[in-house]
């Protein structure tokens, strides 16, 4: 009721409301009016997906609200064709944070809801999981007459509930139980596996003491405030993280953990639900449309108060949200590649201010973005500086290959020193992790002669070569072929050489060196065939597997104690890269993958490769003092404006004919070099892209750097610039990557 004057006056009722505001999933503006229709009228509520005509076409999009008012003026609507959901799946709290990363994104809000609501929910009610169902007696006495099944099943749980699949395998049929549920005398409930007795909280060391308690004070309150957790691989964060939640759920309310990688979730989820049993909630992309739909719904519901999953689950429509955790936030992952183009730790931080709730972001390499941002007070700063019981980082060698090479014949992939730490360890029992960031068996194929290598057709990349599917591949479009023959297929000459090297043949050299070895792969062409990382990852913790060799996989969250050893083959190639963040990003690497080794009660030793061994980057990595590191990058990139002294924006134009593509980035050039858009610091290009042919399509690209206010500028001068047909304009706001 709202008062008007002396009388309180009622809410219109939805049938005064006959217009919809609509978003569709499509890269368009909007939100658009529509008639609602008597017939679905009742269930056109705020928040439920429908389907709309659009254009000549038909798009599924998201009721927004209902209105009295036609805000197409004078022209007449068109009805709403259908609702898709029997209940709302947007929540006012998702659809404020889908507003913000519309706006900042430059993406329509459509777009941003789509990626917000996975597949397959709320397309039908979540059927229960015969796995998770229970059947108990209820204080009810039978009356009347039952037969010999039906006493038979009321016999069976005179002991207390049981699973339905126990009763199922006693020869209960389910039409034995519908009725005896029917005359209220079994309850038929879902619930997840019996749970253990809960993991006892480890006794806090005095760092983690020291940063948990203004965490606890703001959660008590609740208030928002952002930390920085910086602390060394081993330190302890995650039971950081497990006490926060823990005191977020003893205060009513929910708590949200991202990781980088899907590979990682079931491992952070298992560690999760021994604390808090099934309380916790999985959210991912590759899950089953049952699961997914399942889990979603139990946080809809507020069944489950935890929810762990990558970068989407920063969408998760939990109640009373209490707390938002980041882990490993400076992981390129939480940056989305494709629209709409959002960075999930940014939006993480959003959500957590929007809220009122505190947020923690955590890493042993902080990204320079979140580590300034500490620095200059915006972001709170804790550190963990060491491992608890006394255990050491382990100690890092660096191996020049430039010297290798000229001191033993044949330009081996593995040095002398990887070799002799690997052959140790595996006579003491131990196991090892071997990093290469290259998939396939070599990387490019070239010819002697003329010196001609094989690239993709319809991009310009070159073909890697993988020895287990017969075929050179392209890492973009996946096309694939042949290697040649006799030949080369340009000059005719002798046949192409194998250059580079690929976790494939990393593998099958450690076979062949370590005679006896339990040698084990985990890469994406590995999940692609059939094994699942947590399969894989299972028979290396068993201690079936002795040496692991892996992509970014491997890199982060594996805690294993009896990997004492960890190499990496090849710790320069991303700096050759032209980016900015080509340094950041390796000794983030570096650093991480060290960090595996030595997590149990023996010393660790990792052993890293490079032609490249007294970059700063490197040399920063080897002596794990990250704030060298950061101090001397961050002069750097604060001369050059670089972030996150500045806003970037990278603009690409693509198109099947070259010269257009051209044309129109040079215009989009000039309209941003424009006097009047003050805060624009410079615009560099156009140019090709580093990758300027990729699947059939030409591109150019150029970057704006700026202030805030700057770029919001340039986007609306972007805006009002109309695409020629024929070609895709792609604007990404923040880019992460910038080839």
């Amino acid at each position: 009721m709202k008062q008007t004057g002396l009388f309180p006056q009622a809410e219109p009722r939805a049938e005064a409301r006959p217009f919809a505001r609509v978003a569709p999933e499509a890269p368009v503006g909007g939100p658009f009016t529509y008639l609602v229709p008597p017939e679905l009228d009742a269930r056109a509520q705020a928040g439920v997906r429908v389907r709309v005509p659009f254009g000549g076409r038909s798009l599924r999009g998201f009721l927004l609200e209902r209105t009295e008012e036609n805000e197409a003026g004078g022209r007449r609507l068109k009805p709403l064709a259908a609702v898709l959901d029997e209940e709302p799946v947007v929540t006012p709290e998702v659809l404020r944070l889908a507003r913000f990363a519309a706006d900042y994104y430059q993406a329509s809000l459509g777009e941003v809801l789509a990626a917000a609501v996975p597949q397959g929910v709320g397309a039908a009610p979540a059927r229960p999981d015969p796995e998770r169902l229970w059947v108990r007696r209820t204080e009810k006495e039978g009356t009347g007459r039952l037969g010999a099944a039906q006493r038979r099943a009321l016999d069976a749980l005179r002991e207390g509930p049981r699973p339905y699949a126990d009763l199922r395998a006693l020869g209960v049929a389910p039409a034995v139980l519908r009725r005896l549920e029917e005359r209220g005398l079994v309850a038929v409930e879902e619930r997840g596996p019996e749970a253990g007795p809960r993991d006892e909280p480890p006794t806090l060391t005095a760092e983690q003491d020291l940063v948990l308690r203004p965490l606890l004070a703001q959660i008590d309150e609740p208030r928002h405030a952002t930390t920085l957790l910086y602390g060394v691989t081993g330190s302890g964060k995650t039971e950081v993280y497990l006490r926060a939640i823990e005191r977020a759920l003893a205060c009513g309310r929910s708590a949200i953990v991202l990781v980088p990688e899907i590979a990682l979730t079931p491992q952070t989820v298992a560690r999760f639900r021994a604390r808090f049993g099934e309380r916790v909630a999985l959210l991912h992309s590759q899950q089953r449309t049952r699961d997914r739909r399942r889990e979603w719904s139990r946080v809809r519901r507020g069944e489950a108060q935890v929810v762990v999953g990558p970068r989407s689950a920063v969408w998760a429509p939990v109640r009373d949200l209490g707390l938002v955790v980041v882990d490993e936030e400076h992981e390129a992952t939480y940056k989305q590649e494709n629209a709409p183009r959002y960075h999930a730790r940014d939006l993480a931080v959003v959500r957590g201010k929007q809220a009122g709730v505190p947020v923690l972001l955590g890493s042993a390499t902080p990204s320079l973005e979140s580590w300034q941002n500490a620095r200059s007070g915006r972001y709170r700063l804790a550190r963990l500086l060491e491992r608890p019981g006394g255990r050491s980082l382990p100690t890092v060698h660096v191996v020049d290959m430039g010297q290798e090479w000229s001191e033993v014949r044949g330009a081996p992939l593995l040095s002398r020193l990887l070799l002799r730490e690997l052959r140790t360890a595996l006579e003491r029992g131990e196991q090892a992790l071997i990093f290469q960031n290259r998939r396939g068996f070599t990387t490019y194929l070239m010819c002697p002669g003329c010196g001609h290598v094989l690239t993709c057709r319809q991009c310009d990349i070159t073909l890697t070569y993988h020895r287990g599917l017969g075929a050179t591949v392209c890492h973009f479009c996946d096309a694939r072929q042949p290697p040649p023959g006799s030949s080369c297929p340009e000059c005719l000459g002798p046949p192409l050489r194998q250059r580079g090297a690929g976790t494939e043949r990393i593998e099958a050299l450690l076979a062949e060196l370590l005679p006896g070895a339990r040698v084990a792969r985990l890469d994406t062409d590995v999940v692609r065939g059939g094994a699942s990382p947590e399969e894989v990852l299972a028979r290396f913790r068993a201690g079936e597997v002795d040496v692991l060799v892996g992509t970014q996989m491997i890199a982060k969250g594996l805690d294993i104690a009896r990997v004492t050893v960890v190499g990496v083959v090849s710790a320069d190639t991303a700096l050759n890269l032209p980016d900015v963040r080509a340094a950041e990003r390796t000794f983030q690497l570096i650093s991480q993958v060290a960090g595996r080794a030595g997590r149990g009660e023996r010393a660790g030793t990792t052993i890293v490769q490079s032609f490249l061994p007294r970059h700063y980057a490197i040399e920063a990595a080897a002596k794990h003092c990250f704030e060298d590191f950061a101090r001397r990058e961050l002069q750097a990139r604060e001369a050059l404006a670089y972030p996150p002294f500045a806003r970037l924006l990278k603009v690409l134009v693509r198109g099947a004919r070259a010269e257009a593509v051209e044309e129109e980035a040079e215009r989009l050039a000039g309209l941003l070099r424009r006097p009047e858009l003050d805060g624009v610091l410079a615009v560099l290009g156009p140019a090709p892209s580093p990758r300027a042919y990729l699947a059939g399509k030409h591109r150019w690209q150029l970057l704006v750097k700026g202030t805030h206010p700057g770029l919001r500028r340039a986007l609306r001068r972007l805006a009002g610039a109309r695409t020629p047909s024929g070609l895709e304009r792609v604007v990404d706001v923040d880019p992460y990557h910038l080839l």
